[in-house]
């Protein structure tokens, strides 16, 4: 009985040291861009660099930040063109929102985010994950906005009919969330017992790495990132065999660990392939799905680099 208060007590405790601390980083950590409201809810998107096309780089799903997803990218493209990485409702700096959380909503959201921040197409939209969706669908919707995309690791809508089981369960996403709000993965993080966190930590600036640790705890497995993943399939149904990108270049890149072990990820890039009459698959060794964009960051710039330049020799006029 007593072990039994002790262990309530503990929790209690590791609760409010973890709202304690979400106030105290709040302050901490400012947004790394600019706030733009959208439907009465604020939009976190950065800018940096100079030159058309303008990368625009979005996250998958569970993601705490793009903004920490895309550290090791960012800083190597802004070097060569315009870049920007934006981010959903409840995801970085980024509010939560009183509309839907299905695909084509926040397609919408980021056509009226771009216009606020007076970026200007062309766009390379850039995604990793469940991003791809939203990537495909805007550019399918705008077609004349979007002058070749990049996919990494991304999804498709024939995996989210097909290959539900795939997915992370959203029982489990609400359990991560009680766990979240109770500071104890707070804790386990801080003791360095998450292993994928790890990983990822240390391929990201050592300035970085508390922020996403924060980022972790005030955004993982949040209402919104629920909402998203309980409209996929219908939104995948509504998706597949209608869209088409035609002639706009689509690049794939995909980890093999992705390829060998999750379920019909091989089928679901094919599937991707089939949306372009210039499309290509490259498979990347080593990573896996969680940590590609940190630890492969040179080979994803180059590639996006790679588009970069046939865009701008196709349109003399870009600079």
């Amino acid at each position: 009985m007593i072990f039994l208060i002790a262990v309530i007590l503990l929790v209690f405790l590791s609760a409010i040291y973890h709202l304690f601390m979400l106030k105290v980083e709040a302050k901490k950590y400012k947004p790394a861009g600019k706030l733009f409201e959208i439907d009465g809810h604020k939009m976190h998107i950065t800018g940096n660099g100079e030159g058309t096309p303008v990368v625009i780089m979005t996250c998958g799903s569970g993601a705490p930040s793009a903004y920490t997803e895309y550290c090791n990218i960012e800083p190597q493209l802004s070097k060569i063109t315009r870049t920007c990485i934006y981010e959903r409702p409840g995801y970085g700096w980024s509010e939560p929102a009183s509309t839907p959380r299905h695909t084509e909503q926040i397609v919408e959201d980021l056509h009226r985010l771009l216009e606020k921040a007076q970026e200007k197409p062309p766009y390379i939209l850039v995604a990793h994950s469940l991003g791809a969706m939203e990537a495909i669908l805007y550019t399918h919707k705008y077609p004349e906005e979007v002058a070749g995309i990049v996919i990494i690791d991304g999804t498709s809508p024939y995996k989210h009919i097909n290959y539900l089981e795939s997915s992370i369960p959203i029982v489990f996403l609400y359990l991560l969330r009680v766990i979240n709000n109770l500071g104890l993965i707070r804790i386990v993080s801080e003791l360095e017992l998450i292993p994928l966190l790890n990983r990822r930590l240390s391929a990201m600036p050592k300035d970085i790495g508390p922020v996403e640790k924060a980022m972790i705890y005030r955004n993982i497995s949040n209402k919104m990132i629920i909402k998203e993943g309980d409209s996929l399939k219908e939104v995948a149904e509504k998706m597949y065999k209608v869209l088409s990108l035609n002639d706009i270049p689509l690049i794939l890149l995909a980890s093999d660990h992705s390829m060998k072990n999750l379920p019909g990820w091989e089928k679901s890039q094919n599937n991707l392939l089939e949306l372009s009459r210039h499309s290509k698959l490259e498979i990347i060794n080593g990573p896996n799905h969680i940590s590609i964009l940190q630890e492969h960051s040179t080979k994803i710039v180059k590639e996006i680099e790679l588009i970069i330049n046939t865009i701008r020799q196709e349109h003399k006029s870009m600079i």
